[in-house]
């Protein structure tokens, strides 16, 4: 979770959102489309409990990426080497969305920056499953108390209204600190959302109106 609330001075400010509106102008968003004979009634996409590490501080980016990338690429890879490297950070250590979108690129895995806005809540819902469906993670951008958040879903079941993630802001394990507690036992992540628990988080996600709905659909 990002620990530090964001307070930029006006100057500051105006810069941030006339960047942030030419990166979104520049990059752009694709149009989502809905094809619910792909949607299956469950989906898991493998991620096992020794790879939920927790967060440092302000690095739930880059442990968000290094996430995708393990259960992709069925590698391990050092969560704490990718917040280093990871750029597009805000002088309070936040790490834009861009910086996510450059990380997965700069490690092989293809993005899907859908605009979700246009859709209604049951919709996302559909996509989302669509997406997991086809074995894709998705990582999204939401709120936590005040604060802004990644985390990863890597699998649902429809009967249940239930997605599963990887939060790395989740409680820590009681034997080993690096670690979160694995809520999800045989499932992916370690906790399990409702549906209506993940919008929640999801709608009060973004800045200043900017990044509201916001997803990375992974692939490769």
């Amino acid at each position: 979770m990002e620990k530090t609330k964001l307070i930029l001075k006006p100057r500051i400010l105006v810069i941030f959102v006339i960047i942030t509106v030419l990166v979104l102008y520049i990059t752009g968003t694709t149009t989502p489309t809905i094809d619910r004979g792909q949607i299956k009634s469950s989906s898991l996409i493998s991620y096992q409990t020794e790879f939920n590490y927790r967060q440092t501080a302000n690095d739930c980016g880059p442990f968000n990426v290094a996430a995708v990338v393990r259960a992709l690429k069925n590698k391990g890879v050092d969560s704490n080497q990718f917040a280093n490297e990871i750029k597009w950070r805000l002088p309070n250590e936040y790490t834009l969305p861009r910086g996510l979108k450059k990380q997965l690129k700069q490690n092989k895995i293809t993005v899907e920056i859908p605009n979700l806005k246009v859709l209604s809540d049951e919709d996302k819902i559909h996509l989302l499953r669509q997406q997991l469906s086809q074995g894709k993670p998705i990582i999204i951008l939401g709120e936590i108390n005040g604060y802004e958040h990644y985390i990863t879903i890597f699998g649902f079941d429809a009967s249940k209204n239930e997605f599963y993630v990887y939060d790395s802001a989740h409680d820590a394990d009681d034997a080993i600190l690096e670690l979160t507690k694995d809520d999800n036992s045989s499932l992916p992540g370690n906790k399990t959302l409702l549906t209506i628990e993940l919008l929640d988080f999801w709608r009060n996600g973004g800045m200043y109106g900017i990044y509201n709905w916001y997803a990375i659909i992974a692939s490769i």
